[in-house]
């Protein structure tokens, strides 16, 4: 590998590391949220093979959604929440999806409380 290679390969792994952050602020933070039940279902991920509480951007990383936009939501809501319409969201889920946008300050609260 040339000197060359390498420091591209050091900026993209400080760069990835910096994206991380901003984003989820650290494993600790990944690994408490996926702790919490869902907000919609309140199931908690008991064994591997079931459906998994994910960490779920409700602003779009894109959009500039860091780690403090963050709701614990299962598998299967973050899958409908990000493809379904509002309506139609709201008729299988009995939420709204804004209502679900303004709980992620609770859980910053949470993570700052136990921290």
């Amino acid at each position: 590998m040339s000197r060359q290679q390498g420091y591209k390969r050091k900026r993209r792994q400080v760069r990835r590391a910096r994206l991380f952050e901003r984003s989820f602020h650290s494993e600790e933070r990944v690994i408490f949220i996926k702790s919490l039940p869902c907000e919609v279902t309140g199931k908690v991920t008991t064994t591997p093979c079931s459906s998994p509480v994910v960490n779920a951007h409700m602003k779009s990383r894109g959009a500039g959604g860091t780690y403090r936009d963050i709701v614990p939501l299962s598998w299967e809501v973050h899958l409908d929440f990000d493809s379904m319409g509002a309506l139609e969201f709201e008729r299988r889920w009995g939420r709204t999806k804004q209502s679900i946008r303004d709980r992620a300050p609770h859980y910053q609260r949470l993570w700052e409380e136990q921290g």
